[in-house]
C-alpha cells in the first residue's frame, strides 16, 4: 500500500478502543442493572435474605400506594437500563463487526500488494 492515508487509517486502533470502552460501559452498566433489580425484588418481597422483614405496612394504604409507586418507578429504571445494555451491546458487536471487516480487507490489500511486487520483480 503507497497511500499513507489508507496505511493509516487500517493501522489506526480507534475501533479497538471504542470496543474496550462499550465492554467497559457495559460492566458499569450491568453492575448498576443488578442493584436495581436486587431492589426491585427486595419492595416485591422475592428477595430470600430480606423477605422475612415487613417493610412496609400492608393495611396503611397510604405505605402501598408509596411502595406501587417506587416500584413503578423501579421497573421504569430497570427497563431504561436493560434497554440501554441492549444499545451499547449491539453498538458493541458493530464495531467488532467493523474490526473483523477493516482485518479482512487489510489482509486482501496486503496479498494485492504483495502479488504486485512480484509481477514488478
Amino acid at each position: 500500500m503507497s497511500r499513507p492515508h489508507v496505511q493509516k487509517s487500517l493501522n489506526n486502533n480507534m475501533l479497538e478502543i471504542m470496543a474496550w470502552d462499550l465492554m467497559e460501559l457495559m460492566t458499569t452498566e450491568n453492575d448498576y442493572n443488578q442493584h436495581i433489580r436486587r431492589f426491585l425484588n427486595i419492595l416485591l418481597g422475592d428477595d430470600p435474605d430480606t423477605a422475612h422483614l415487613e417493610l412496609i405496612d400492608s393495611n396503611n394504604m397510604q405505605d402501598v400506594s408509596l411502595r406501587d409507586q417506587l416500584m413503578q418507578l423501579v421497573q421504569e429504571s430497570l427497563s431504561r437500563s436493560d434497554e440501554f445494555l441492549y444499545r451499547v451491546s449491539e453498538s458493541r458487536d458493530r464495531v467488532a463487526f467493523a474490526i473483523e471487516q477493516r482485518t479482512q480487507l487489510k489482509s486482501q490489500l496486503d496479498k494485492v500488494a504483495a502479488n504486485a511486487t512480484k509481477r514488478r520483480d
